[in-house]
């Protein structure tokens, strides 16, 4: 079960866009690119209920499996619609379109698989519409025999491939005995869509009847009914080319009887391929070549299945990487343990002994410190130091005056006197005097202060405050307050 996991997930080959198969009511047409050959091959069917077993016996003839496959809708499975393009955005109008078109179709929006693209006329939406139930039969059949689909697109598509991509051309098909189809592409793209009936096969035979001639007039009339108004539409690149590729027919006879009817150039069909004989082999090969480019797929993202990641081969793909991850790990892990175990056992010992020499270092460290009962006993130290320095900075500050006595002062307070002044009161504390007396005019106070300067011990002293009034007896007095300078101890 592992190998064969294993096995799926390495060897498993890579899915290549190389085969396409185009869905006829009455045939099955593979075309494929193997890069050393181009495979063509087609097998007959009764009805649609036989795609499956007709794709699996081609798939496996050719030995293809795991390809990714282009389908090809061929005429009668498909219809072609022409609308008004609505306010939407492109993510938008891909799931609105199967309820856009529900009045056109005879399906519910549920049944139908829509897809569109704009039209040259910008205010209009060409879609295609298939069964929802018809493309799940074309996945399932595929899928049966391990192959996946790429893209599922339709033959009105696919022709431009045999178209010029700078000109307009008209090309006339016809896939069997069904009827005439005139599809008409510009620049490759798809412009006009019309069906011919009561044109029977063969149009063109040898013997060149009274019939055949007049089935060819009607069938130019009509084509040039088709130009005509072609070229009323295209104005800046008219149809120049009309190209022939029908089936029980002589296209290069049909192509030469047209021209002499008509003022286009007409030309049969001429793959590169010698093994395209035939419509349904063109447009399964046109459908190869436009795969990558379509501008109609009915397969598309929403409609894809999920992918189951949860898969029992993907969980034990998941176990085995997970294993493998833990072994790698570990033996990586192991390794550098091993690398790492020197020098592990070399850092152990260092650390031993760093450690025991630590152990030593604290003892030592221990027998230093010192007894708490002595730091107290500092403490009580440096506290009645710090008192004793208070007591000394007050004695510091203390007025000498107070060491020398006051004699001099008087002395000089005396030898300052004037006839004017009367003092009646001094009071002495260091620097501080204050002068308590009365004198005959207010004047006398400033001047007689004034004659301080002349004596030494006056005139260091300083008064903040001086009163001048009059007593009961009209007579004037002075108070002299002497500034109090306090210092921070």
């Amino acid at each position: 079960m592992t190998l064969h996991v294993l096995s799926s997930l390495f060897l498993r080959k890579k899915n290549v866009l190389n085969v396409a198969l185009a869905l006829f009511s009455d045939a099955v047409v593979l075309v494929a690119d193997n890069e050393a050959d181009i495979i063509i091959d087609s097998m007959p069917i009764e009805s649609i209920i036989e795609w499956q077993s007709a794709i699996e016996i081609l798939i496996t003839k050719h030995q293809l499996t795991g390809s990714q496959i282009v389908i090809v809708l061929g005429r009668g499975l498909y219809q072609s619609l022409l609308i008004d393009k609505p306010n939407l955005s492109d993510d938008e109008l891909v799931l609105a379109l199967p309820y856009l078109v529900k009045d056109l179709v005879n399906e519910s929006p549920d049944d139908i698989v829509a897809d569109g693209f704009n039209s040259l006329n910008n205010d209009r939406i060409q879609v295609f519409v298939t069964a929802r139930q018809q493309v799940n039969q074309i996945v399932l059949a595929c899928q049966a025999v391990g192959c996946s689909i790429s893209c599922m697109t339709v033959e009105s598509v696919v022709w431009c491939e045999f178209t010029a991509p700078n000109l307009s051309q008209l090309v006339v098909h016809r896939y069997g005995n069904g009827n005439l189809q005139l599809t008409a592409f510009s620049q490759h793209k798809l412009f006009f869509q019309r069906q011919l009936r009561g044109f029977d096969a063969p149009l063109v035979t040898a013997s060149n009847s009274d019939v055949q001639v007049l089935q060819l007039d009607n069938l130019a009339l009509e084509l040039q009914r088709s130009l005509d108004f072609l070229s009323a539409q295209l104005r800046n690149n008219p149809i120049s080319q009309l190209l022939i590729s029908c089936d029980n027919d002589d296209n290069q006879q049909l192509a030469v009887a047209l021209n002499e009817r008509l003022n286009v150039v007409v030309q049969a069909v001429e793959p590169s391929l010698t093994l395209l004989t035939s419509t349904g082999r063109r447009i399964a090969w046109a459908g190869l070549k436009h795969s990558f480019s379509s501008s109609i797929n009915f397969y598309s993202q929403y409609l894809q299945p999920k992918r189951q990641w949860l898969t029992l081969n993907n969980m034990l793909i998941g176990w085995l990487a997970l294993m493998l991850v833990i072994g790698l790990t570990s033996a990586v892990f192991s390794f550098k343990s091993h690398q790492l175990t020197p020098a592990f056992i070399s850092n152990k010992a260092q650390l031993t002994t760093v450690q025991h020499q630590l152990m030593l270092t604290q003892k030592e460290v221990q027998l230093h410190v010192v007894s708490p009962i002595k730091q107290q006993y500092l403490s009580v130290l440096k506290q009645a130091v710090t008192a004793k320095q208070a007591t000394l900075k007050a004695v510091a500050n203390h007025d000498v005056s107070l060491m020398v006595g006051y004699g001099q002062v008087l002395t000089q307070l005396a030898d300052a006197a004037l006839d004017n002044i009367a003092i009646e009161r001094i009071s002495i504390s260091g620097a501080a005097m204050d002068l308590k007396g009365v004198a005959r005019t207010p004047e006398a106070v400033p001047q007689w202060l004034g004659t301080f300067n002349h004596y030494s011990t006056l005139a260091q002293r300083r008064f903040q405050l001086l009163n001048i009034g009059r007593n009961k007896h009209n007579q004037v007095t002075f108070t002299l307050q002497a500034q109090r300078i306090q210092e921070a101890l």
